[in-house]
């Protein structure tokens, strides 16, 4: 269990640097994230390096039991290597040619670029490979955030790209289908990158683009990766840190195979909505199949921002989000930042300390998180987060998704659907995992596909053995609509898709944000939005029906059984309140329990971790109010040290961290 924070040691001056670490050793932490922005201070001039300043540092911290997660930069070029070459330089999509002096701003394309950030981390590698202090490399930072670039040189490698996946361009033209407005190209060199133009691309060619940019992301991390490995000490990892949602220009499943540790970013919102970015968690877990993750940069104290709303932590709110990252599986801990930093473009930026370094009121929080951690740390090592449902999360659908064109709707629509369902679920007291479409479902009772905008026959194929093999599939309107190349399929499902569900969505109706498509289940009336599919049933039975003319009596709800499972069609998008009740049937019917029988209240979050021998159940107070839950029997709170029966309350913002012993394997 590393408990750290991201520290930037080239930001304070040597001297009192010892002032910092020995308030970080008073708070139990083990490791901090150091270097990633620091490429100026590691090659100060072109083919010079510097790691002194750093061996001082690592030294000092690894008097006192403190590692380094040492990143070798990429992204933050020094101004020496800009001017020996000004094209390292992003092109923007309008032309513009963005000028340095932020981050973020150089094309990953490049070769220059490439060669010279492998040859950093070649060279930190061979000077801290072997160090006991550096607990592994975390590359560069936030992989992926940078404008796409169209410079000649993407253009090129885009051309390239096309080529190898294609073949042949008239199999390109084909499958962008661009007979449409005559946009037909004779040769890869004709083909552009999407740049700015009169209306959007075809779907086709910006899905292609989206692609290619995403394995340019992950061939850039690859290369630091070659460059690292050679030299890597044994127990060395290699790491990097995604972004929970707002980033979706890399496939993080793609990128995670690459990777020993998935991580991630995590900046909640404080207050009562404190969950909402809650399934990135889930995200990042899923993208090495429910393997443990760090969090690399958690949020800690308030921003300095006049009018920031959920901004400010109560008192006990910074702990109680460190065990909720914990308690949904990470394994790691790193608030960002230790410092504040009085210069720069995040100086406003939350800290653990001021910025002279001495602790405020944040930094208490933290220590009690700390030394509790500490103690606990192997019994969190041998546990992990086990789920029996699964939430279909899918980064090709994204990139068709959230395409800003008056043909797509909502960009937001994939995404906010995917919370919804995904809160749902979760408050029924179960855990609920995130997982992509090529990883093992073999594990989950009930699977649930917010969307799913590009399915070819393997995928569809993979679907049908999941129902036949036991599963329940629950798929919402516009799953299965396009093939692998964004073309529409003709009967608006793909044909494999359209039997197991029993039903012919050919006819469809669209609806205003403030309209509503009501619907009758169970005997209650509830309401879709935006979009609803008229389902006409092909071996199909309607569980659910449209409620209001012209469309009463259409199915709204669909089942069918296939094999030894059932598949659900959901021809709406339902609100939230729909949900809950719809999955604690579903849950009945897949045989998953929740972890506390009498449930949580809402304001509580429930997550479990399970190893051979034993349970833990954390819970979340996520509310200034104290909360009560009822427990089935004698538990123990290991993380106050109490023995607990009955009604436990939680005080405010407050977390409980409670063990019980299972049978192995169980």
């Amino acid at each position: 269990m590393f408990f750290g924070a991201a520290y930037y040691p080239e930001h304070r001056d040597p001297g009192r640097w010892t002032y910092d670490l020995d308030h970080m050793a008073r708070a139990s932490v083990n490791c901090l994230r150091v270097g990633e922005f620091a490429w100026d201070r590691f090659e100060p001039e072109d083919g010079r390096y510097d790691f002194a300043w750093m061996d001082r540092f690592l030294a000092e911290a690894w008097k006192r039991g403190i590692g380094l997660l040492l990143c070798p930069p990429l992204r933050t070029l020094p101004a020496w290597l800009v001017e020996k070459d000004p094209s390292v330089r992003i092109e923007r999509e309008d032309g513009v040619v963005l000028e340095y002096g932020s981050r973020y701003s150089f094309c990953i394309n490049h070769p220059l670029v490439l060669d010279r950030g492998a040859a950093l981390a070649d060279a930190m590698a061979r000077h801290y490979g072997r160090c006991e202090g550096v607990r592994g490399w975390h590359l560069d930072n936030e992989h992926g955030d940078e404008p796409d670039c169209h410079c000649p040189l993407c253009r090129t490698g885009f051309q390239q790209f096309c080529r190898e996946r294609y073949g042949e361009i008239e199999e390109l033209n084909r499958a962008w289908g661009l007979d449409f407005w005559s946009l037909r190209f004779n040769r890869f060199e004709q083909v552009p990158t999407p740049r700015v133009s009169k209306a959007f691309h075809s779907p086709g060619h910006l899905l292609a683009w989206r692609r290619y940019r995403s394995q340019s992301t992950i061939r850039a991390m690859v290369r630091q990766i070659e460059a690292v490995n050679p030299h890597r000490g044994t127990g060395q990892f290699l790491t990097t840190n995604n972004q929970v949602l707002h980033n979706r220009r890399t496939d993080y499943f793609d990128m995670a195979r690459h990777l020993n540790i998935t991580g991630t970013n995590y900046y909640p919102p404080y207050g009562r909505n404190s969950r909402a970015s809650s399934f990135g968690l889930a995200n990042v877990r899923g993208y090495k199949a429910g393997q443990g993750f760090q969090v690399h940069e958690l949020r800690n104290g308030p921003h300095m921002i006049p009018g920031l709303a959920d901004n400010t932590p109560g008192p006990g709110e910074v702990e109680r989000l460190a065990l909720h990252c914990v308690g949904n599986g990470a394994t790691g801990l790193f608030f960002f930042r230790w410092r504040a930093c009085p210069f720069g473009c995040e100086q406003h930026h939350g800290t653990i300390t001021d910025y002279d370094g001495r602790p405020h009121r944040i930094y208490a929080e933290v220590q009690r998180v700390g030394a509790r951690l500490k103690d606990l740390a192997g019994r969190l090592d041998a546990t992990r987060v086990e789920s029996r449902v699964g939430i279909l999360f899918d980064f090709p659908t994204r990139w068709v998704m959230e395409v800003k064109s008056q043909w797509n709707g909502p960009t937001g629509l994939y995404v906010d659907t995917c919370r919804t369902v995904y809160a749902a679920i979760r408050k029924l007291a179960v855990n609920c995992d995130s997982v992509g479409r090529d990883q093992d479902w073999s594990r989950y009772k009930l699977l649930v596909v917010p969307g799913l905008a590009t399915v070819d026959d393997a995928l569809a194929g993979k679907i049908r053995r999941f129902v036949e093999a036991g599963g329940i599939l629950v798929t919402h309107p516009l799953c299965g609509v396009k093939d692998d190349e964004a073309r529409i399929y003709p009967d608006r499902i793909h044909p494999a898709l359209r039997e197991l569900l029993g039903i012919d969505v050919r006819e469809y109706a669209t609806f205003g944000e403030k309209e509503t498509s009501p619907f009758t289940w169970n005997g209650r009336q509830w309401e879709g939005t935006l979009f609803c599919d008229l389902p006409e049933l092909t071996g199909a039975t309607a569980v659910a029906q449209f409620s209001r003319e012209p469309w009463a009596g259409v199915p709204a709800v669909t089942r069918t059984e296939r094999g030894k499972g059932k598949a659900y069609h959901l021809a709406t998008f339902p609100r939230a309140e729909f949900y809950e009740v719809f999955f604690r049937t579903l849950l009945d019917e897949a045989g998953i329990e929740p972890i506390l029988p009498a449930g949580v209240p809402e304001a509580v979050e429930i997550v479990e971790r399970r190893g051979d021998g034993e349970r833990l159940v954390f819970l979340l107070n996520h509310t200034e109010l104290p909360q009560t839950v009822r427990l089935p029997g004698a538990m123990k709170d290991i993380y106050r040290q109490e023995r607990l029966e009955g009604e436990v309350e939680l005080p405010p913002y407050g977390a409980r961290i409670l063990a019980e012993k299972i049978s192995p394997g169980k």
